[in-house]
């Protein structure tokens, strides 16, 4: 009699070799850049900048350079497992904050994207950008301060379902370093 025993490797392959470093570089936080990419663009390579020049001479791509914010590094879900496993990893819930302090001029831009399913989200941390891999969804919001001193500042959720965490790619020479603002034919 023959038997076949599946491999027990559910996510699709062999697993890749860890990678250790004994003197690591280390990337630093903070969501430093923001960009909207449409869902229908699609890079070759993340790293390059003709790829971001293109897709933003074409509308396909939004840059925000300069924000602040955190990335919650996502939340597995978590499902009922079966024989001798208590649980099993679901889908994956991811949230990105960030804030925006050019308040007093994007209004429409954010009472427009707000309404869209159209766009992915990469961010940029010290030296790497992050792509999510899937649709998002984008919750603006305009807290005003109790504070004389305090800066005005859009406050932005970003959303999106994906199993896979954000992987790194070099951050395109010329991309988010600098303020875009789109010339209109």
């Amino acid at each position: 009699m023959s038997v076949y025993y599946p491999a027990s490797n559910c996510g699709g392959g062999a697993i890749p070799q860890y990678s250790c470093n004994p003197c690591p570089e280390f990337e630093f936080s903070r969501i430093r850049s923001i960009s909207f990419v449409k869902n229908t663009f699609s890079f070759t390579d993340p790293s390059d900048p003709t790829e971001w020049n293109t897709g933003l001479a074409n509308g396909d791509i939004i840059v925000i350079w300069a924000t602040s914010g955190t990335y919650d590094g996502s939340t597995i879900e978590e499902l009922v497992g079966f024989g001798d496993a208590e649980t099993q990893n679901g889908g994956a819930t991811h949230i990105l904050t960030y804030k925006d302090p050019n308040s007093t001029t994007n209004c429409n831009f954010y009472n427009a994207i707000k309404n869209s399913s159209d766009y992915t989200v990469w961010f940029r941390t010290s030296s790497k950008i992050w792509g999510a891999g899937a649709p998002v969804t984008i919750t603006p919001k305009l807290p005003v301060a109790d504070d004389l001193k305090a800066v005005l500042t859009y406050e932005v959720q970003v959303k999106w379902q994906n199993s896979s965490l954000p992987c790194p790619y070099d951050t395109p020479d010329g991309i988010f370093d600098q303020c875009y603002v789109p010339i209109v034919p």
